[in-house]
This record gives structure tokens, C-alpha cells and sequence, in this order.
């Protein structure tokens, strides 16, 4: 804790410990209790014991906060012994001074003081027992605060891996591409590479919390698109439809493309065939916007030899980042990707 904390700390306990350990003679106020039968109240002499035992617990607490936390063989001459013998020597000083005070203001009890020393020691006890509790809290919190730290750590490497996944795959088929598209149009190519050096740079950009507003993915994935359009021409088409309204919403980078990207590889794409895919928004059961990533079914005949990295490394990505996953449905005719929005 923080020093101002800490000082506030002790005060508030120093604070309750003497007055619990003198709120009990308040019962000799009513006069047919059993304690009225033993001592008279006096108000003043009240007011002085919890006084000196509030000044006594503030000094116990300042003497041994940081002491006495480890294990007994652990404890240090220097330090603990140095520690212990101060509190004998305020608990001396205390309990003779206040002793004396009694005798000479007060007059004199069954115990000497009237159980002034004896409260003392309970101070004593109390405080570091309330000190020793603070203690196992404090490292259960650190404790809880390194696990947290080596788990984000841990997160954060797992999420570099998967991203790492996916741009080198991303790359190979990029420039795969790009060598047809400059063998068949040189000045196609140009647009090619403009479009493509769009995607990269969005590829490549790193957000601290890998999170992206929604419009910067739509751009991504407008060029992506369009050099899909390029490769397959007539064969594939897309239409975006999502309101401005929610453009500043996040979700994890690249999170489009490896869809657009799946849904060619695992589908028929010509001119007689058309992929037509379709990137719109809509409200899930808690009234929270998501986006829907929809595409025309027509299987191959064959199933294509991949990495197997892109839906099941985008569901990881969403369970780091936002704790939830994505929501895959198949029909006869349409597969839908749903994706949750931050």
C-alpha cells in the first residue's frame, strides 16, 4: 500500500483496537450492571486510557507495519530483534508512565494501572495479528497480480504466433497472384500492386491491444476484395452493407480477409458459378451489433489441401481478445460466419 494509505491504515486501527479494548467499562454506566459493582465510571479516566492506548497502538504499528512478515526462520536479529526489542521497551515506558497516572489522578484498582498494561499487551498482540493478516492479503494479491501478468504474457505470445500464422500464407498466395496477373497485363498489375500494398500495410500495422475500429478492417477488405475480383473477374463479387453508425467499433485485426480468403478456396469461383459474398451487420439477442459474413455454398469436388489455420485461428484470436467466439452456421446453399464487435 501507498504511504498515504498506510498511514490511514494505522490510524483506523489504532483507532478501533483502543477502542475496543475500553468500550467495554462503558457498561459500568448503568448502575445495577455487575461491572458498576466493581469499579466507578469516570469519564475523564476513560477518555485518558483510550487516549494513551490509541497513541500506544499507532506507535506499535509504526515500529513493526514492515517487520515480523516472513517466517520465523527468517527473522533477523537486525531487523526483527531490533523491532522486538523496541516494542519491549515502549510497552515498559508505557505501561510505567501510564501506571503512574493513574495512581496519582485516579487512585488505585484491583490491578495496578487498573489492566492499563494488560490492555498493552493486547495492543501488542492485536495489531500484529491484524498486521500478519494484512501481510498473507498483500501477497495473495501479488501473488494474483504476477499470475495475471505471466497470463497476458502468455496470451500475448500465443496471439503473435497466430498472427505470424497468417501472413506468411497470405504472402505466398499474394505474390502467386501477382506473378499471373503481370504476365497476362502489366498495366493491370500496377492496380494489382496498389491494392495489394494496401492489405500489407494494414496487415502489418500493430495495434497494442490488437484491436482495430471496424472501418479501417472494411477497408482492408475492400482492397483484399478487389484483388480477388481481379484474379477471379466475374467469377467473384461482394457487396458491403454496414452502417457508419458503428465504423468505430473494434474487432481483431484482420479478421475479414481469412474469410473472404476461405470462402474462395473451398468453393466453386467462375463466370458460370459466381462466389457472391456478402459483409453486413446485425443485432445478436443482447441487442449488440456483430458482423455477418455470408457466402453462396457450392462445394468443390474436391477437398483442397491447406494449412487449416483460417477459421480456427480467427476463433482463437476472438477468445484471447474478447473472451467470445465466433458463430459458424451451414445451410444447403450458404455459409455464415458471425463475428462479435467490441
Amino acid at each position: 500500500m501507498n504511504d498515504l494509505m498506510g498511514r490511514m491504515f494505522y490510524i483506523y486501527s489504532s483507532l478501533f483496537i483502543s477502542l475496543a479494548l475500553n468500550i467495554p467499562k462503558l457498561l459500568a454506566l448503568k448502575e445495577d450492571s455487575v461491572l458498576a459493582r466493581y469499579m466507578h465510571f469516570n469519564i475523564y479516566e476513560w477518555l485518558f486510557q483510550t487516549g494513551i492506548n490509541f497513541l500506544f497502538s499507532l506507535l506499535v504499528f509504526l515500529i513493526a507495519h514492515d517487520r515480523f512478515s516472513g517466517s520465523l526462520r527468517h527473522w533477523k536479529w537486525w531487523r526483527e530483534g531490533k523491532a522486538g526489542l523496541l516494542l519491549f521497551l515502549l510497552l515498559f515506558f508505557f505501561a510505567v508512565f501510564s501506571v503512574g497516572i493513574q495512581k496519582r489522578v485516579f487512585g488505585a484498582g484491583i490491578l495496578p494501572g487498573r489492566g492499563i498494561g494488560l490492555k498493552f499487551l493486547l495492543t501488542i498482540i492485536l495489531a500484529g495479528i491484524e498486521l500478519k493478516i494484512v501481510n498473507i492479503l498483500r501477497m495473495a494479491r501479488v501473488k494474483e497480480l504476477e499470475n495475471i501478468r505471466l497470463r497476458n504474457a502468455h496470451l500475448k505470445t500465443e496471439l503473435e504466433l497466430l498472427k505470424g500464422q497468417l501472413q506468411p500464407h497470405f504472402f505466398f498466395n499474394a505474390l502467386s497472384s501477382l506473378s499471373g496477373v503481370v504476365r497476362e497485363d502489366p498495366a493491370k498489375a500496377q492496380y494489382y500492386i496498389s491494392q495489394l500494398s494496401k492489405v500489407f500495410r494494414h496487415s502489418l500495422q500493430k495495434e497494442e491491444d490488437n484491436l482495430v475500429p471496424l472501418k479501417e478492417e472494411l477497408e482492408a477488405a475492400g482492397s483484399y476484395a478487389a484483388l480477388l475480383k481481379m484474379r477471379h473477374e466475374e467469377g467473384f463479387g461482394v457487396q458491403i452493407d454496414i452502417p457508419s453508425a458503428i465504423f468505430t467499433a473494434r474487432l481483431p485485426h484482420m479478421s475479414l480477409q481469412p474469410l473472404m480468403e476461405n470462402a474462395v478456396k473451398h468453393n466453386v469461383v467462375t463466370a458460370a458459378r459466381p462466389l457472391l459474398m456478402t459483409i453486413t451487420a446485425e443485432k445478436d439477442i443482447h441487442g449488440a451489433y456483430c458482423i455477418v459474413v455470408r457466402n453462396n455454398l457450392q462445394r468443390l469436388p474436391f477437398h483442397p489441401q491447406g494449412t487449416g489455420i483460417g477459421l480456427s485461428n480467427l476463433n482463437e484470436r476472438y477468445k484471447i481478445l474478447l473472451q467470445r467466439e465466433i458463430e459458424i452456421s451451414r445451410t444447403a446453399d450458404a455459409f455464415t460466419v458471425k463475428l462479435p464487435l467490441k
